[in-house]
């Protein structure tokens, strides 16, 4: 008989780590088009309240169009298997009162029995990661009840303002170590 062999606390948590990326994958909605229902539905529930008199086959048709693959927009899914389980999306625009500001991360939401477990933070950095790929210097991204988790990621409050009935931060991350400076202060509107 062998030798039984003991794990520290550090490989046991690696090997719960690489087990548990083998389960989850992140890929292009695009690529997954079984998943756009669920989607609409979740962004449905969660932000209609920022687009009055929206409707889920409007949605639907944004989502649609922003099913890129590596550009401007481009829709990241995570899922385990057939389970969708959070999206995050690279656009062009996301508010209408900033069209001076672009490209955008937004629809980042993760499905509640696999929140706290830091997939949003990976799909915010998927995300990231494919604005650099694309040479983005900045994004932009507001959340109306958000700002602790994008702080706790490096992105800094730029604006505080009232949008579509709701009180948002605008924040911004310097995605590129070629952009000089991060916003040093907040401005309220």
């Amino acid at each position: 008989m062998g030798e039984a062999k003991h794990l520290d606390l550090r490989e046991v948590a690696e090997i719960k780590c690489q087990a548990a990326l083998h389960i989850m994958q992140i890929d292009f909605l695009a690529d997954h088009p079984e998943f756009i229902a669920p989607v609409v539905q979740w962004h449905h529930e969660e932000w209609a309240f920022l687009r009055p008199g929206d409707t889920i086959e409007a949605r639907t048709a944004r989502l649609i169009a922003e099913c890129g693959r590596g550009e401007i927009p481009t829709t990241f899914v995570a899922f385990t298997g057939s389970t969708v389980i959070g999206s995050a999306t690279l656009l062009a625009h996301d508010m209408d009162t900033h069209m001076e500001l672009t490209p955008w991360l937004g629809g980042v939401y993760v499905a509640s029995d696999y929140r706290r477990r830091g997939i949003g933070s990976i799909l915010v950095g998927r995300v990231v990661e494919g604005a650099a790929r694309l040479g983005v210097r900045r994004l932009y991204l507001y959340t109306p009840s958000a700002e602790q988790m994008y702080s706790r990621l490096g992105w800094l409050a730029v604006e505080r303002t009232h949008y579509h009935g709701a009180d948002v931060v605008v924040m911004s991350y310097d995605v590129g170590p070629e952009v000089g400076g991060s916003a040093s202060s907040v401005k309220a509107t």
